[in-house]
């Protein structure tokens, strides 16, 4: 019975794994309005040295689900956001070096900004990175002549990511980050990767 029992967890678990998925909505991009500022208006590149963790850690007021697992905290990273529970790390967005592109200035041209839309039992937890650049460009150019501006949706009702971007986005050369975007399921055991699904 017991073994009948796990066996039954573990399928389900499976199932909701794979019905999860990392959904690219191409619209015509809107900018968020009335959002909370991450980098207020400082230079980034790599958060984890630039800024000040409460800068970055979001609380959206609803527990999230993904892969069976719950997590309440978000932190925002350059292009991802992450999350972490009791040893359990999801990690959601673009596996680009992205920078902002007024790197090597003290003038910020990329803000990074953040709201939750609060509809009880339905929030959103939206991102925002505007005008991004490739670190590549700035390193091997000394400028980011590539930019992007995209958006991660989280769902509270149904625990859904969505990737939000301008549908011209995905087919130029800008939008290389976006064909890469996933989620990454770090466990004690190893890591599980979500692509991201172009329904």
């Amino acid at each position: 019975m017991k073994k009948t029992a796990l066996t039954i967890c573990v399928l389900l678990t499976a199932a909701f794994s794979i019905a999860q998925q990392l959904l690219p909505v191409f619209d015509n991009f809107r900018p968020l309005k009335n959002t909370v500022s991450v980098n207020q208006r400082n230079v980034w590149d790599d958060f984890a040295d630039e800024f000040p963790l409460q800068n970055r850690i979001v609380i959206p007021g609803f527990t999230w689900h993904w892969a069976g697992y719950a997590f309440d905290t978000i932190f925002i990273g350059q292009g991802r956001i992450m999350a972490e529970k009791n040893g359990i790390l999801i990690n959601i967005g673009m596996f680009e070096d992205l920078c902002d592109r007024g790197i090597g200035t003290d003038t910020s041209q990329s803000p990074i900004a953040y709201k939750i839309c609060r509809r009880l039992g339905k929030r959103i937890l939206k991102v925002e990175w505007k005008n991004a650049g490739y670190f590549e460009d700035w390193s091997y150019r000394g400028y980011c002549d590539r930019h992007l501006h995209f958006q991660l949706w989280l769902y509270e009702k149904d625990s859904r990511v969505e990737l939000h971007c301008p549908s011209e986005i995905w087919y130029r050369n800008a939008a290389t980050a976006l064909r890469q975007a996933e989620a990454r399921l770090l466990l004690p055991e190893g890591q599980k990767i979500f692509a991201m699904s172009a329904k």
